[in-house]
């Protein structure tokens, strides 16, 4: 472990009794691309599995964070594909979940997905993780395995990513900047929390497919002009739920559309998984990546969940990743 580091550990890390959570100070050296510093340089993962395992780290989606598979009271966003006997599975393997940067309070704005994967190095290195056997990445936390995988190839064996590519598409993009720039509109308002709501409630209708809204919800108008139809009832209620800062919304938004790799330098043996609706990822753009990585093989499933399959199709998803963690 270098010097540089201090590293608080807030549970035992070997053997990780359901979930060991264990926070990394950056060193003092450490700066983001923009040339800012972080104020909150701290890096928090949960471990799970046998110390000593091959080690795999996950991540999804920016409202994702270390909480991957079940431990205690807290239930893992991931815990149907990491778990014991699960296609991540936390009894054969060291599996690493961990928070994306900024932490709350952070004054840098400009925060890249390179920026992530060096401080997830950094963190790495000092649990004593040289080089991690996997690196399943979903949405944003795939293309944080991208960057992971061309700024660290010697540190990665094998490369997972689910619904991301190399760099965004202009049409997501162009939401994206709406979203955000709704929440800023709000911030000057002094209503942040209206505005992330509404950026949420813009984002659900780009993470599912028209065909899985059609079915859902049906066509009954309100009783007046401005009453709420079912599917915006629904839209409502999930921005209302969602919990996190607008400043941190701005960054990890803005990281996602910051983020570009080039797909010759991923030398790791890959595997990348698209969803034929997934409008925000297209697969088109996740096949063209697979075919550009010297290394790589393609996978496509089919969802009415769109960008949101990987949350949702455990049973197609399982299976593709488990064989290829698994096989020589």
């Amino acid at each position: 472990m270098s010097a540089a580091l201090d590293v608080v550990w807030s549970a035992p890390a070997a053997p990780a009794p359901a979930g060991a959570d264990v926070s990394v100070l950056l060193p003092a050296d450490f700066t983001l691309q923009s040339g800012e510093r972080l104020t909150k340089p701290e890096v928090r993962l949960r471990l799970f599995g046998p110390d000593g395992a091959p080690a795999i780290a996950v991540a999804g989606g920016i409202s994702a964070g270390r909480d991957i598979a079940d431990a205690g009271a807290s239930k893992g966003w991931w815990r149907e594909i990491v778990g014991e006997g699960a296609a991540i599975d936390t009894c054969a393997r060291r599996v690493i979940g961990f928070d994306f940067l900024p932490n709350p309070g952070e004054a840098a704005r400009t925060i890249s997905t390179h920026d992530q994967a060096r401080a997830l190095a950094v963190a790495l290195e000092a649990i004593g993780v040289a080089r991690l056997s996997a690196f399943v990445g979903a949405s944003y936390g795939g293309m944080l395995a991208l960057a992971f995988a061309e700024t660290l190839p010697e540190r990665l064996e094998k490369l997972c990513v689910i619904s991301a590519a190399d760099r965004p598409q202009a049409a997501a993009t162009a939401l994206r900047g709406v979203q955000r720039r709704i929440v800023e509109f709000a911030i000057r308002a002094g209503d942040p929390q209206a505005g992330l709501s509404l950026a949420r409630q813009l984002a659900m209708t780009s993470y599912r497919t028209a065909e899985e809204f059609n079915a859902r919800f049906p066509h009954r108008p309100g009783a007046k002009a401005g009453d709420p139809y079912a599917v915006c009832s629904y839209l409502i209620a999930r921005g209302e739920a969602w919990r996190m800062s607008p400043e941190r919304f701005v960054t990890l938004s803005d990281s996602i559309d910051r983020h570009r790799i080039d797909p010759a330098r991923i030398t790791a043996k890959a595997l990348f998984i698209a969803a034929r609706e997934d409008r925000l990822v297209p697969a088109a753009d996740t096949r063209r990546l697979a075919e550009a990585a010297p290394n790589a093989r393609y996978a496509e499933i089919s969802s009415l969940y769109g960008h949101d399959a990987f949350l949702k199709e455990h049973a197609a998803l399982a299976p593709l990743i488990r064989h290829f963690i698994e096989e020589r």
